[in-house]
């Protein structure tokens, strides 16, 4: 029984990876179901098994990356040993490799300008899920009298839709100067949301060690994200 529910979880996994794939190469809308299997290289019953309709693979697909970064925020969020700065520095570079990490088939497929769909689903998915850890850390702050605000959960939900839509190179295609200045504009829109001192959110753009070049190519450099 086990042995059959390991094959059956490895099949799914299999099916997510090659629409993954196809996703990145063709576009969502461009890749049907017919595609997909016959990369798998089995019936198109197969799919159905698993799967209602290829929207769902795209939910899943966004599920898993996002779970990926809320269980790491959980675990900072959890740490009695770091201030509520502390907290958010970390779980703002982890909400940032969601629209700079390039380097793998998935985040490709995440931010492929074809998949418009997937721009829009993982948007909601991040106010719904991420925005709410955030904000945990903000009233924390605010009991700490580190920040400054009457609306903690209002605040991480515009601050993080807009710095990963404004910071996605998915969507805008930036020069690396364009980009740097939009970083350094939602570091000065987040000091001011949370009442702390200017510069007190400059690591953003400090940690972004891109050239200008390979920013316009859309490749970030996963060396950046320096330890707390």
């Amino acid at each position: 029984m086990t042995g059959k529910t390991n094959k059956s979880i490895e099949r799914k996994q299999e099916i997510l990876l090659v629409a993954q794939k196809l996703f990145n190469t063709k576009g969502f809308q461009e890749t049907s179901i017919n595609d997909i299997m016959k990369t798998v290289g089995a019936a198109k019953g197969v799919f159905y098994y698993y799967f209602e309709t290829k929207d769902q693979v795209l939910d899943t697909l966004v599920e898993q990356n996002i779970n990926e970064i809320v269980d790491g925020m959980v675990k900072v969020v959890s740490n009695p040993d770091l201030n509520a700065t502390q907290k958010l520095k970390y779980m703002l570079r982890e909400e940032f490799k969601v629209s700079t990490s390039k380097n793998d088939d998935l985040n490709n497929h995440l931010h492929n300008i074809k998949n418009v769909d997937m721009h829009q689903r993982i948007m909601v998915s991040m106010i719904e899920k991420i925005a709410p850890i955030f904000s945990q850390v903000v009233k924390q702050g605010v009991l700490e009298g580190i920040f400054k605000t009457e609306y903690p959960l209002e605040v991480c939900e515009i601050v993080i839709a807009g710095v990963h839509l404004v910071s996605d190179l998915g969507i805008f295609h930036l020069s690396g100067e364009q980009y740097i200045k939009r970083i350094k504009a939602s570091e000065e829109i987040i000091e001011k949301a949370l009442g702390v001192e200017e510069g007190s959110f400059n690591f953003l753009s400090e940690m972004l060690k891109e050239t200008p070049d390979r920013i316009m190519d859309g490749k970030a450099n996963k060396e950046h994200y320096d330890e707390i």
